[in-house]
């Protein structure tokens, strides 16, 4: 007879949403925070429900491009509840505390390590995940 098989689950590895407003600048902040995020081991989720935390890249340059970035962070947290902001209205932190005090963390432009910290805070990595324990984790 042989003995029963035993099946180890692999937790599932935590998902980002990011809504990235503004200009060619805040696209490549965004990219460059993802892609420290997947080799950390999080995926991406194309919508708010599949993410475990949103981030919202902001834009803070004109006054309607303030409205869309606080728009869009009123929209994250309505659909998902869990919100990191960052990038230029990082600037005006007291504003996006005072209109939306449950954000998780506001950080500015070009703070990859803070955002990517707040991440990590919120949504823990799991070493199973990331590209130091399972390269093929990366490239998935």
């Amino acid at each position: 007879m042989c003995a029963p098989i035993m099946a180890t689950k692999i937790p599932e590895a935590p998902k980002v949403g990011m809504v990235s407003l503004g200009c060619p600048k805040a696209l490549v902040d965004s990219e460059r925070i993802l892609t420290k995020l997947r080799s950390d081991g999080y995926q991406m989720s194309a919508d708010y429900a599949g993410a475990d935390v949103v981030l919202v890249n902001t834009c803070g340059f004109l006054d309607s491009a303030k409205e869309e970035s606080l728009e869009a962070i009123g929209e994250a947290i309505a659909e998902n509840g869990r919100v990191i902001v960052t990038g230029c209205m990082g600037n005006e932190a007291e504003l996006i505390r005072q209109k939306f005090p449950q954000v998780l963390a506001v950080t500015g432009a070009h703070q990859y390590e803070a955002v990517v910290n707040a991440v990590h805070e919120a949504s823990p990595p799991c070493p199973m995940h990331s590209s130091i324990w399972c390269p093929k984790a990366a490239s998935s």
